[in-house]
């Protein structure tokens, strides 16, 4: 717990600084963190996914299946009071949402089997969306496939090339993979121009369970990241301090990583985070079989501060 800047949630980009401490001998610090909900989520949104902030309000969508649509929360109340339709999209599975100065990027790029070869990332500008009211929009695509994948065999959750989290850099978009298989997750990297490309792998980490969702703050330096411990449906954040782009793969410089283990909501699965203002985060949870979607807010800034008083006495 050195810098002050500071954040968490799952893994991702910033999992290079977890990479960086598992490669010298050590681990990542695991601390517990009691969320409370703010908010039940209306049944509209019920497989809430990817999250961004836009506009005082929150946006969500639903999981594979889904109406091609994004859904905007007030956050007086968390009810939808806003639709953006994508008229020239599907939702196969879409999984992770986030934005830029520019642009929103939703990433239809869940693979739990491993065989998809139609994994793209549409994106429109953000002036597409009104103050008020619901709009269509029509969308560009990236179109791409991972680096690393030869095969494309169906094998339900015994793969590497499933994906469920995003976040944009002033340059790029990064991918973070689900370890199926291996437990290790991957970074993966592409340009924002519309097209076919080719995911790179930038790095790769062990973030100790699934990650789900992911967002980064540049003015903090926090990447946080969702997550679930297979099997137990144990969620947990992930963040990552101090991340630099240009340091992706200079993994001499991780300062430091956090793992918030979330005993309190047990069995619920933590699909979605993003920022809404410095160091503070909007989380939120799908329906499972037996407790509503919710959401819930965590400040990351003051929880750090807060770690780092307790480690100086």
């Amino acid at each position: 717990m050195k810098t002050i800047k500071a954040l968490l949630i799952i893994c991702l980009l910033a999992s290079l600084p977890s990479f960086a401490q598992e490669k010298a001998g050590k681990t990542t610090p695991v601390h517990f963190l009691n969320l409370e909900p703010i908010a039940l989520l209306p049944e509209g949104v019920r497989e809430t996914s990817g999250l961004f902030f836009y506009n005082g309000r929150l946006w969500t969508h639903n999981d594979s299946g889904g109406k091609p649509i994004l859904y905007a929360l007030d956050t007086s109340n968390f009810q939808i009071v806003q639709r953006i339709t994508i008229e020239n999209a599907k939702n196969k599975d879409w999984e992770d949402v986030c934005i830029d100065d520019k642009c929103v990027y939703v990433g239809d790029f869940g693979n739990n089997k491993g065989s998809r070869k139609n994994l793209r990332i549409f994106f429109f500008p953000l002036s597409d969306i009104p103050e008020q009211g619901d709009a269509a929009v029509t969308a560009d695509s990236i179109r791409f496939r991972f680096a690393d994948q030869t095969n494309f065999e169906k094998r339900k959750q015994t793969h590497d090339f499933d994906c469920e989290a995003m976040f944009s850099t002033d340059q790029h978009l990064y991918l973070i993979s689900k370890g199926w298989k291996t437990g290790t997750s991957r970074i993966y990297r592409l340009s924002k121009t519309p097209g076919e490309q080719v995911a790179e792998v930038v790095n790769s980490f062990n973030p100790q369970g699934l990650i789900t969702g992911a967002d980064y703050d540049k003015e903090t330096g926090l990447l946080v990241m969702t997550g679930y411990v297979k099997d137990i449906w144990r969620p947990f954040l992930y963040c990552i301090q101090d991340f630099e782009e240009h340091k992706v793969l200079d993994t001499k410089d991780a300062l430091g990583n956090y793992y918030l283990d979330l005993p309190g909501i047990t069995g619920l699965q933590v699909e979605g985070v993003c920022y809404y203002t410095k160091g503070k985060c909007f989380v939120t949870a799908e329906t499972s079989p037996t407790i509503s979607a919710r959401v819930f807010q965590i400040d990351f800034l003051d929880w750090i501060k807060k770690e780092i008083e307790k480690d100086s006495k």
